[in-house]
């Protein structure tokens, strides 16, 4: 892709919904896109959209089941913005159709399945532009903000390990929902609770599983489980680390509770199990938020070979609001031309981490800490 378009055409899938307006507000405030919100049914915009920048703002009615009408639509555009799902039900059509008509692609979901896919057909099929998966909070900043952290180290450290604990809640919509329990299966591989050691994968008994880790205010204590993530296992790969254990946790006492009931009974297993505790999961989510607020916190740990600890905390709130600032950022960083590629790319392999922490930082959605992230010198820019 070029760099620096003038006046950028971008097609937001889904663009009605929770994210993609958070992701189509960021563009409009700070680019000169032009963006297409495309939806299944017809929509109109909203009256804050339409009034302050109608002249950059369309809406249209589009069914990404319709192939023809999908590739139309992505070819009219300079970059393709997909915040579409289930991303399970969804799987590669959108990124299939981006890579035939050349267009680049930011999915905000995607997960493991469809990384592996693209992948694979990039043995035989390169793709021309960049596709980028999984730009969110969990799988996305959750790896682009430990491979900053590692940027921002001496290069003198050897790291030989790495802890990273993430916890969220918030009102969760039926896609949301269905991508959670989904996860709870790692969409179809089925790990089980494990974690790295010596670059092999090992399984934990679900009574050692779990850790509790302490957050900043408002999370405070969290008690967390061993998870799986490919996001981390390629980050510890692309940076020789060998020993990792990944937490996580929903964070919401009735959404907790749905997830262990889905995880001890396999509800992942199928989709009818999965829509089931998807359905399970917004109605407990919804009655957590009544008395919480929504957050979500990332702590990393990473250890290096004198003994030392280097830790780091990030908090913030309303997870849909950041998740659509995270795609802003990765948006104006490919329209920008300040990006990886062409290919196939999760969020820490596609974008340069320095300035993406010192927009997000900028946007106001983090709650913790409350500082602009560093800057590194020009030897540690060159190193990353």
């Amino acid at each position: 892709m070029s760099t620096n378009i003038p006046n950028p055409k971008i097609l937001i899938l889904g663009g009605f919904g929770r994210v993609g307006m958070a992701a189509a507000q960021y563009l409009l405030s700070l680019t000169d896109v032009t963006l297409t919100l495309a939806s299944r049914h017809p929509k109109r915009l909203p009256i804050p959209l339409s009034t302050s920048e109608s002249s950059q703002i369309t809406a249209l009615k589009l069914d990404i089941k319709n192939v023809e009408a999908l590739q139309e639509a992505c070819r009219q555009h300079d970059l393709v913005i997909s915040c579409v799902g289930p991303s399970g039900l969804i799987g590669n059509t959108v990124a299939q159709t981006c890579k035939k008509v050349e267009t680049p692609l930011i999915d905000a979901g995607g997960y493991d399945p469809l990384l592996s896919s693209l992948e694979a057909d990039e043995f035989t099929q390169p793709t021309h532009v960049p596709l980028i998966i999984n730009v969110g909070l969990l799988p996305g900043l959750s790896g682009l903000y430990p491979q900053h952290l590692i940027n921002t180290l001496p290069s003198d450290h050897t790291i030989t390990g790495i802890d990273i604990y993430y916890v969220g809640r918030d009102n969760w919509s039926y896609n949301s929902a269905w991508d959670i329990i989904s996860s709870l299966g790692d969409f179809g591989k089925d790990h089980g609770f494990c974690y790295l050691e010596n670059n092999q994968l090992k399984r934990q008994s679900f009574f050692k599983a779990s850790k509790k880790v302490r957050f900043p205010a408002p999370i405070g204590t969290a008690s967390t489980m061993l998870i799986y993530s490919e996001e981390i296992i390629r980050l510890a790969r692309q940076n020789n680390i060998s020993n990792v254990n990944v937490y996580g946790a929903n964070i919401g006492p009735r959404a907790a509770l749905i997830c262990a009931i889905a995880k001890i009974f396999g509800l992942y297993r199928t989709e009818k199990g999965i829509a089931r505790g998807a359905r399970w999961l917004v109605k407990a989510s919804q009655k957590d938020m009544q008395k919480l607020q929504p957050t979500y916190g990332i702590k990393v740990d990473v250890h290096d070979k004198s003994g030392d600890t280097t830790s780091s905390e990030l908090l913030l709130s309303d997870t849909y609001q950041a998740t659509g600032t995270i795609i802003g950022i990765t948006a104006k960083a490919v329209i920008n031309g300040r990006h990886n590629g062409p290919g196939v790319f999760m969020l820490h392999e596609a974008i340069k981490h320095s300035d993406f922490m010192t927009e997000l930082a900028q946007s106001g959605v983090i709650t913790y800490p409350a500082t602009t992230f560093h800057q590194p010198s020009p030897q540690e820019a060159s190193a990353s």
